[in-house]
């Protein structure tokens, strides 16, 4: 081959220079002439109730958007373009509450691009840009983060080296096991024991792991064949067409070959081969003939029959002699194999030329065509295959050391051997010059962090995104290095920060899909305290039924989905969601996990029923899911004591004996996961607190006291049986002995035995009656008075509450109605008249008519006693006793009158 300076290209580098000039000069022309000359300059401003967006309509490699700390740069290699969008900006509303100011910059010397810088109007604006094909348009959408003001935020143009921090050390981790893809290795969770910093572990967001793919040592297509022809390897030249007709006839053929005349072109060899046979031009005829067939492919003519100008090369190259030909075919068919895809194909077609180029003692070419097998080979998982020829003695002499060393570490990392992958590494390494191959850089990072060492990981995942930030795979380095933060419990900013850059900077769909859904976990599920705007974050898990997500990303999203119900406390739906997940279809751990959450929807719904007193509730919703998820991970022995209290208040003693028989034997204390709070029941046998329950509702008081005193001899179990043995000596009607229970058990701190509504109005009204019948009505008084003080509050809220202050109320008026005191007397009056007004329709309104008649007697207001005694008297449903104390008044009062 000859260049434009008559230089004889016989080596693959020239070639390869030419080739590159070449490419660069075609790609500037064509984004110059075409993809700028369509630029647009439409623009578009929208403010949503949630964020403000830029509509920028124009073709996708005609505006870079570089983003900064606190602005971002628009640029923009088109002038025409350019002085649109800037006309554009300068007229639009400018925004205050995301937008501070925006200024034209001096045009880049370096690049030559123009350049406008927006600043944003604080640090706690978030910017998200994205491409649009479908509309051809640039959205860049800005949102506020209230969590972000006065916080310093993380460039997302800086390196990740930059971003990070020195790691702190871990003490005393708690290790958990996390999903894993091959049955050998497993990833460690480290949880840390530090002060709770507003957020739950890991294992509380998207915690589904899956190991990534292998990165394949890279090798490159020798030509493009969307541009090139086979001719850019084997040029057809001009032969001497004054040595004969023969030769003259073949150069005619030649001449409408170059100006595309391809009919009178076929016509003319096809004579040619009638006059003179097939002699040994026919091979190069026929390469001709190929050549033009995907001439007129590349120029949009001929789809349908490129594929026939393929089949016509791999003949030609079967049958000719001609090595420069056959090789120029070989790489043609190579580039065209690994375009499309057609490993198989092109290992054969590289195993040919191995041979070949051996033969011909082209060692160059033997090491290009060796690259090819060995790229073929991992592309069609022939793992033990590559292990044989990396360790071949010829292969090793002529493959570059770094080659054979990212073959070795792609196939140990291939089958799954991380730490094989880390020691061949560690081995190795130090022989090999910096920087690593990218698939070395990749594989021993992505090692490391299936070993769990996510320090190590992240410093490799760091060094590939430095080196090869161009790489598709970056996508995935940045993904990995925020999910190794996370998993090392960094901060939380920090943590959130890097799963932005992963989700702005992904060059995959699959990993920006990934990144958006762990970041709505971190930040709208694992946080405690949700705002609006953690809410609003949740708008990343809608996806469009267009976006074909993987296997593993729908398990994460429905593990999301799920847990936003819980945390949401929506239990209704969260059931729903999950029955109709199809579990079957996972894996053992993965099955557990969504049952684990399952098991603890129907523990919220438990909680809530019976705190609303639903004991049926309870009871339905134990019996119709308690094989279907709570059997199948550890029961929760609180939770069994709720329903088995249930059992009792229904009477359902038969539901009572088979749950107490099934946990009998053993508990087990439910640890994780653990979305509904429980109280502190440490150290109880709770089971046996149920036998002594179903005694007293039995009325066994005398066998319940036996039990609760063997219960109190055991440590740390006082507090329990002086509350159950309260209950027990007031049924029995021992009220002083019920009364020191009740005040012994109130002493004590961390008291966690009163579980409802009704237990509460149940012990504050045996506690209370105690004191009554016993007359101790001073006492009754301070106590009932500060009862209803506290209750104050719940009056409106709870039926039962609201049963209890009334009767206490009642019996405190009763106790001042019996007192001498003129200063009670008087206030008395309006205490009985706001008490009928409180409970209109109460069960005491006839003794409270009555004591009001009385009082009024006693404050000399005899019309108006006369008045309530009489609407007593004619009202039916009071009853005879009142009605003969009310006589009894009426006829006083007339013996007074008369005496008087």
């Amino acid at each position: 081959m000859i260049n434009e300076t008559g230089r004889f290209i016989n080596s693959r580098k020239d070639t390869k220079s030419v080739f590159n000039i070449m490419t660069l000069i075609v790609l500037t022309l064509i984004f110059s002439s075409e993809s700028f000359a369509q630029a647009a300059t439409k623009f578009e401003q929208k403010k949503n109730k949630t964020h403000l967006r830029w509509n920028i309509f124009t073709e996708k490699p005609n505006l870079i958007i570089e983003k900064r700390t606190d602005k971002i740069i628009l640029k923009s290699l088109d002038e025409t373009f350019f002085k649109g969008l800037e006309q554009s900006l300068a007229e639009v509303k400018r925004n205050n509450s995301y937008i501070k100011t925006i200024k034209k910059l001096k045009r880049n010397r370096l690049s030559g691009a123009y350049e406008v810088e927006v600043v944003l109007a604080s640090s706690g604006i978030e910017v998200f840009n994205f491409y649009r094909d479908r509309d051809r348009k640039h959205v860049i959408d800005f949102w506020t983060d209230p969590s972000k003001e006065g916080l310093d935020t993380i460039s997302q143009t800086d390196t990740v080296s930059k971003i990070t921090a020195p790691i702190k050390e871990i003490n005393k981790p708690k290790i958990t096991k996390v999903l894993k893809k091959k049955k050998k290795l497993s990833k460690k969770v480290v949880i840390s024991k530090k002060k709770d910093n507003g957020y739950r572990d890991f294992r509380y967001g998207a915690s589904f792991i899956w190991d990534y793919e292998s990165l394949s040592p890279s090798y490159s297509e020798f030509v493009n064949i969307e541009r090139k022809t086979p001719e850019f390897f084997y040029p057809i030249k001009n032969v001497d067409y004054k040595k004969g007709d023969k030769e003259a006839h073949l150069q005619l053929g030649i001449n409408y070959y170059r100006k595309k005349k391809y009919g009178l072109m076929f016509k003319a060899f096809t004579l040619y081969q009638k006059k003179y046979g097939q002699d040994t031009n026919n091979d190069f005829i026929e390469y001709i003939k190929a050549n033009a067939i995907i001439r007129d492919h590349i120029d949009g003519k001929g789809k349908k029959t490129f594929k026939m100008a393929i089949s016509m090369l791999d003949s030609i190259a079967e049958k000719t002699q001609n090595y420069e030909l056959k090789k120029a075919i070989y790489k043609y068919l190579l580039s065209y194999s690994l375009k499309s895809k057609e490993y198989v194909k092109g290992l054969n077609i590289a195993k040919k030329f191995y041979v070949n180029s051996k033969n011909n003692f082209d060692y160059e070419e033997s090491q290009g065509a060796l690259e090819a097998i060995l790229y073929n080979l991992s592309s069609l998982n022939q793992v033990k295959r590559l292990e044989e020829l990396i360790t071949d003695k010829t292969i090793v002499k002529i493959m570059p050391k770094q080659k054979l060393f990212a073959y070795e570490i792609y196939i140990h990392h291939r089958m799954g051997n991380a730490e094989e992958v880390i020691k061949v590494f560690e081995r190795g390494s130090k022989k090999i010059a910096k920087p690593y191959l990218e698939s070395i850089q990749f594989n021993v990072a992505e090692s490391y962090f299936r070993v769990g060492n996510y320090k190590k990981a992240i410093q490799m995942f760091d060094e590939f995104v430095t080196t090869y930030s161009f790489h598709t795979r970056s996508s995935d380095a940045r993904l990995r290095i925020a999910l190794s933060y996370d998993l090392l419990d960094q901060d939380i900013n920090k943590v959130s920060l890097l799963y932005l850059s992963a989700i702005n900077r992904s060059q995959s769909q699959e990993i920006s899909t990934e990144a958006r859904i762990r970041y709505v976990a971190l930040k709208s599920i694992r946080k405690r305290e949700l705002s609006k705007s953690d809410l609003e974050k949740r708008v990343f898990l809608e996806f469009s039924e267009k976006v074909k997500l993987s296997k593993n990303l729908k398990k994460l999203l429905w593990q999301t989905r799920l847990r936003s119900y819980i945390v949401d406390k929506k239990y209704k739906q969260a059931l729903a969601y999950l029955s109709a997940l199809p579990l079957s279809s996972l894996t053992k751990i993965e099955r557990r996990t969504f049952e684990a959450d399952g098991a603890e929807v129907v523990y919220g719904k438990i909680f809530q029923s019976y705190k609303d007193s639903d004991y049926p509730g309870v009871v339905k919703i134990w019996n119709l899911y308690k094989k279907k998820y709570v059997k199948k991970v550890a029961n929760d022995a609180y939770v069994n004591f709720i329903v088995g209290r249930s059992y009792l208040k229904l009477g359902l003693y038969d539901g009572l004996t088979r749950l107490m028989a099934r946990n009998s034997k053993s508990q087990v204390d439910h640890t994780f996961p653990h979305w509904i709070e429980r109280s502190n029941f440490e150290g109880r046998s709770l089971m046996e607190e149920l036998k002594i329950i179903k005694n007293i509702k039995l009325n066994n008081n005398k066998l319940a006291l036996k039990q609760i005193k063997k219960l109190s001899d055991e440590k740390g179990k006082k507090v329990v049986s002086h509350y159950y043995s309260g209950i027990a000596h007031f049924q029995s009607e021992s009220y002083e002995d019920a009364i020191k229970s009740f005040e012994r058990y109130f002493s004590m701190q961390d008291r966690p035995v009163l579980f409802d509504p009704i237990d509460l109005s149940n012990v504050m009204n045996m506690y209370t009656e105690s004191l009554y019948k016993l007359s101790k009505y001073e006492k009754f008084q301070k106590v009932s008075k500060a009862i209803l003080s506290d209750t104050k509050g719940y009056m409106s809220q709870n039926e039962l509450v609201k049963g209890t202050r009334e009767r206490l109320l009642y019996l405190t008026l009763e106790i001042d109605a019996g007192s001498t005191t003129k200063k009670i007397k008087l206030l008395l009056e309006n205490r009985l008249g706001d008490f009928k007004k409180l409970y209109p329709k109460s069960l005491y309104s006839d003794r409270i008519n009555y004591l009001l008649g009385r009082t009024y007697i006693e404050n000399k207001k005899v019309k108006e006693a006369k008045e309530v005694f009489q609407e007593l008297l004619k009202a039916e449903e009071v009853g005879s006793s009142i009605k003969e104390l009310v006589r009894s008044e009426l006829s006083l009062m007339t013996i007074k009158e008369q005496t008087l």
